[in-house]
């Protein structure tokens, strides 16, 4: 149930996403649904290293070999945000040939390009808590990766797009910033959010791995 919540809260971040921006109208909804593609697309990869380090870490902890479950994990979360600095690099380069692939409207292809480049940083953070959330699930730990991701993906991605995105509630103008801030304020909103969500994913994967923590919990597991 916990692993389920957390593809429902990443499935639906997006999905209320992309009905929130439709409201401000069909040419940023198309550079947002150009976006979300992207993105979709460039996450296949961490998620599948995810899967595999998620089995790996299992199989080390049925095995009882708890630095090699350790020692996997960080290797999988080392390999995901080396491919992820790849693409987001590689991604927010090529911006605006890719809009322009895309579509032919221009004024589709400036704004998608502009929300490319906030795409690309959204895949960083996405990636690194593709390969940190699988990773715990080796060690059967999904509630609080599910926790923080309603935390970090509906309270501060998708809560905080709909204030920055639609509205002035925040009262950003302070910053200098045009508020409503659109298309790209969602953006923004949901690579910050990710970011606070892979952050702390991280920090729980290195207390829960640790060799000495990880044995004394797999004992008394075995005694109950």
């Amino acid at each position: 149930m916990p692993i389920g919540g957390s593809f429902l809260v990443d499935v639906t971040a997006f999905t209320f996403m992309a009905l929130f921006v439709a409201r401000l109208g069909a040419v940023n909804s198309a550079a947002h649904q150009i976006a979300a593609n992207v993105a979709a697309v460039m996450s296949m990869l961490p998620l599948s290293v995810g899967s595999a380090v998620g089995v790996l870490v299992g199989q080390a902890i049925g095995a009882r070999e708890f630095a090699r479950a350790r020692s996997t994990g960080l290797a999988g979360i080392t390999l995901g945000l080396g491919l992820a600095v790849t693409f987001t690099a590689t991604s927010a380069t090529v911006a605006p040939a890719v809009a322009a692939f895309y579509s032919t409207d221009v004024n589709v292809q400036a704004i998608a390009a502009g929300v490319l480049v906030l795409a690309a940083g959204y895949h960083l953070f996405d990636a690194l808590q593709a390969v940190t959330i699988n990773a715990l699930r080796g060690y059967k730990r999904a509630v609080i990766p599910l926790v923080v991701n309603v935390v970090g993906l509906w309270l501060v991605g998708l809560a905080g797009g709909y204030a920055i995105g639609l509205t002035d509630a925040l009262g950003i103008r302070a910053l200098g910033l045009a508020t409503p801030l659109g298309v790209r304020g969602f953006w923004i909103a949901a690579m910050t959010g990710m970011a606070v969500a892979s952050g702390c994913i991280l920090v729980y994967v290195l207390l829960v791995s640790a060799p000495r923590r990880a044995r004394a919990e797999a004992n008394t597991a075995a005694k109950q």
